[in-house]
């Protein structure tokens, strides 16, 4: 099967472990690079040998480019969040419907490991009827495109809809705030129900020295905290009397590698992605409908 070649547009933080991915995983050539400085977007559209295009730019821009692409003939990877507003999520899907190329949204919790071995676990019963799910997020970086909420938020919702697959929220409740680390809402608070699967508590915000990145999933027979700023031990498990229960081996890979790796799959063999662009347009109605109903 013949090399798929790769333009990458955006080299910021994210942007930079594409870059290394790209040049890691066999059969993949990456034959340019866009940023904001080098402005080659058109010669990167209109080469022909280009077959796909990574797109990790601010959230702000992800509308126009992805749909440049598609457009342009290329099989599109765009992070997260897909776009900023449900107006823009629903134009996408009938542009990707026309394309006939493949899309996916670079939601990389559904291929952390750790994940799906609790996705698993929940199907099978270990941990009884799940009562909550808590999503604790931190950094002390702002954004300057999109709140705290609207940044962090895509992770506990893929998760969700990825393990309960609900249709739709039923209420929401909670609160955002700035406090002066940001033009932006950098912080927020929002617990919600769903029709289908337990509540959903997510707290995020910019201010602090801590990363935090922690997932916790409490049911009636055992809890897990998933802590992903740790180096090792990153996933705990407390059985209801308290007691701590053994982790099995769990084989963690790189998630963006999974992610990346399941995108070629995908076009190589022409499947529809995971996190193909229904996936990514639910998540952008449900950050919808949160932040109005959180908002300050």
């Amino acid at each position: 099967m013949k090399t798929l070649n790769f333009a990458l547009i955006g080299r910021g933080k994210f942007g930079k472990n594409y870059e290394r991915l790209l040049q890691e995983i066999p059969g993949i050539s990456l034959q340019a690079i866009v940023t904001a400085s080098s402005g080659n977007l058109e010669p990167v559209l209109e080469n022909p040998e280009i077959d796909c295009v990574i797109i990790a730019t601010p959230p702000k821009t992800h509308f126009t480019l992805a749909k440049a692409a598609l457009e342009a003939g290329k099989h599109v990877f765009l992070e997260k969040p897909m776009v900023i507003n449900l107006k823009e999520a629903e134009e996408l899907k009938e542009i990707v419907k026309k394309s006939d190329r493949i899309f996916m949204v670079g939601f990389q919790y559904l291929f952390n490991d750790y994940i799906r071995y609790l996705k698993k676990e929940i199907e099978n019963g270990s941990f009884g009827e799940i009562k909550n799910i808590s999503f604790e997020h931190a950094q002390s970086q702002p954004r300057t495109d999109v709140n705290a909420f609207w940044d962090a938020a895509p992770h506990p919702l893929s998760i969700f809809q990825f393990i309960f697959n609900p249709k739709k929220i039923i209420n929401v409740s909670g609160e955002q705030k700035n406090l002066g680390n940001s033009e932006l809402e950098d912080y927020a608070k929002a617990t919600i129900e769903f029709d289908h699967g337990p509540i959903l508590n997510i707290t995020t915000s910019w201010p602090g020295e801590t990363k935090v990145r922690k997932l916790t999933i409490q049911g009636e027979k055992m809890t897990a905290i998933l802590d992903e700023t740790k180096n090792t031990g990153k996933l705990t498990l407390i059985a209801s009397n308290g007691g701590k229960i053994t982790v099995p081996p769990i084989n963690a890979g790189e998630p963006l590698k999974n992610e990346v790796e399941h995108f070629i799959d995908c076009v190589k063999n022409k499947k529809n992605p995971l996190t193909n662009v229904n996936f990514g347009l639910i998540i952008t109605q449900w950050l919808e409908i949160i932040n109005q109903q959180t908002a300050s």
